[in-house]
């Protein structure tokens, strides 16, 4: 029995870092797709005008390169997503210890973050995942802006999940960071140690 449950836990440290892993690959697929809206491109549109010729007005080769690289990063996310479902099949998935395994959808990908950090406590959890004020949640375990709807269901994960990592991406900089946050109790008030303030549509 000790042996098992040494097991679980080295498996499920296996696991929480290939989503880490995972939930990197999101930031920077996020962060290359920004590129390309700078450029007022997409992944789909053409590159060449009415004649055949390369277009004048971006930068062909340069954007040709970002969707490589974004291509590849989501199959990479594919085969992570992959592991991970198979892992969280052999830990009995209904424990619940990680977000939804599905993988980031180009074509579903939403900037528009819903939450802001307004208050980060000393010592706080919080603190610890190294959430900064004026960070702009653009996902938070489930949560992103086409499902959110008020704090209550930035309660309930936390709550469900305490002691447990829930992985959290930030708009900072102009960037996406990716983060881990274990919600706790740790002598101050909430189990996060932060202030969230929704942010109107």
């Amino acid at each position: 029995m000790a042996n098992q449950s040494h097991d679980n836990r080295s498996n499920l440290t296996s696991l929480i870092n290939i989503i880490g892993k995972r939930d990197v690959l999101e930031a920077e697929i996020l962060n290359l797709l920004a590129e390309l809206k700078k450029q007022n491109v997409t992944m789909t549109e053409p590159l060449v005008d009415e004649e055949g010729y390369p277009r004048s007005d971006v930068d062909v080769a340069a954007i040709r390169h970002i969707r490589h690289e974004i291509i590849c990063k989501q199959n990479d996310c594919k085969e992570l997503t992959k592991k991970i479902e198979e892992d969280l099949y052999a830990l009995h998935a209904e424990e619940k210890i990680t977000p939804s395994a599905s993988c980031l959808n180009v074509h579903e990908v939403s900037f528009k973050p819903f939450a802001r950090v307004d208050l980060v406590d000393e010592n706080s959890p919080a603190q610890k995942a190294d959430l900064r004020v004026g960070d702009l949640l653009v996902k938070f375990g489930t949560l992103k802006y086409r499902n959110f709807q008020n704090l209550s269901a930035v309660a309930k994960l936390v709550t469900e999940n305490l002691r447990k990592p829930i992985h959290v991406s930030v708009l900072r900089s102009d960037k996406v960071v990716p983060l881990i946050l274990i919600p706790d109790e740790w002598g101050g008030c909430g189990y996060l140690g932060c202030r969230i303030l929704p942010i109107d549509s």
